[in-house]
């Protein structure tokens, strides 16, 4: 009649699991070094703007003293300025970097300049970081804009700015193909 069916025991992995499952840790590892590199970056960044905006207080003072924002680099007397991390200098222009029609007296640019070398190839082009925007008000205030630099090719992208850089960035603009926004091949 019918032969009785006797369970066979598999003792080990079969070979899709031997594939399978070392698949799926590489790929983990993959992701997770991802997050890891990105974040040292998000980390750099920060560093960078929050020593950059440490700045502000010599284009705040030329100001109260002499009621108009510095003309050139050499009236701020950034030789104090101490490089650190990513950032490798900082630019003053008088005026709104990229606007010629801004005025000169009322309006600086302080340009961050960074070396982001150590995050691979896709940055070693990387020279500017953010511009720092100041603008004299009516009251003789300073209002400070952290923005993303879209006149300099070869600028960090906006998406890797801190939440604190997005307050003058003006939306709906899908033009950011800068180098930092293009992924690696």
């Amino acid at each position: 009649m019918t032969k009785p069916q006797t369970a066979h025991r598999q003792l080990g992995l079969t070979t899709s699991e031997m594939v399978v499952y070392p698949m799926i840790a590489v790929l983990l590892v993959g992701v997770a070094f991802g997050f890891y590199h990105n974040s040292r970056i998000d980390d750099a960044v920060t560093a960078a703007v929050d020593l950059g905006m440490k700045q502000q207080e010599l284009i705040e003072t030329y100001f109260d003293l002499y009621g108009e924002m510095p003309q050139s680099e050499a009236d701020l007397e950034m030789n104090a300025f101490i490089p650190e991390g990513i950032l490798v200098g900082m630019d003053y222009l008088a005026g709104e970097f990229g606007v010629p029609a801004a005025d000169k007296l009322r309006t600086g640019t302080l340009k961050a300049l960074v070396d982001m070398t150590e995050f691979g190839a896709r940055f070693e082009d990387i020279e500017s970081g953010f511009l720092l925007i100041a603008r004299a008000q009516d009251d003789d205030s300073i209002i400070w804009d952290c923005v993303a630099d879209r006149v300099t090719v070869e600028a960090l992208g906006k998406r890797y700015l801190p939440k604190t850089c997005s307050a003058g960035e003006e939306g709906g603009d899908d033009q950011d193909n800068v180098a930092g926004d293009q992924l690696d091949e």
